[in-house]
């Protein structure tokens, strides 16, 4: 069986770079904004949806294509996963989940989609510390928190030049 990445990018990774070479992983990608909407479709019990993006290109290849008021869609299906990994800013022991900045994103419609979400937070606190109004997530898409202990944040290194 051969392993699969769905992912809107695949970055420079050499070592994903040279699965996919010698035929290892078998690699699939989705524009951004169709990914997202593919996650979002699933945890909402969309099972497909019809969108422009990608019409004519390669990411039309297999897929079913139709017209509508003159204009042509692909038809893409939702995902839904077994387990999401996601992370967040604060969450309490019930599940309920605040996130800071662009993890917001892509997180609470994961943790939708997912039979099983496991979340790993940066601060644990007690039920009914996170505002409801603030709530990102709610606890009935989260089945496991785990507070995280060490958080390096190496791809947001700043580098300055030196004054000239």
């Amino acid at each position: 069986m051969i392993a699969s990445h769905l992912g809107s990018y695949a970055g420079e990774n050499k070592l994903l770079e040279s699965m996919v070479l010698s035929g290892q992983l078998k690699l699939t990608l989705i524009p951004q904004g169709t990914l997202a909407e593919r996650i979002r479709a699933g945890g909402a019990g969309i099972p497909a949806f019809y969108t422009p993006a990608g019409v004519g290109t390669v990411v039309a290849d297999g897929k079913e294509v139709r017209e509508f008021a003159g204009r042509s869609y692909l038809l893409e299906r939702a995902l839904c996963a077994d387990f999401a990994l996601i992370k967040a800013w604060q969450g309490d022991r019930l599940g309920n989940l605040l996130y800071r900045k662009t993890a917001q994103n892509f997180n609470p419609m994961m943790a939708a989609a997912a039979k099983i979400t496991i979340a790993e937070v940066e601060e644990l606190v007690e039920p009914g510390a996170i505002d409801p109004d603030s709530v990102r997530t709610p606890g009935i898409y989260v089945q496991r928190v785990v507070k995280g202990e060490k958080y390096e944040k190496t791809i947001e290194r700043r580098t300055l030049r030196g004054q000239l």
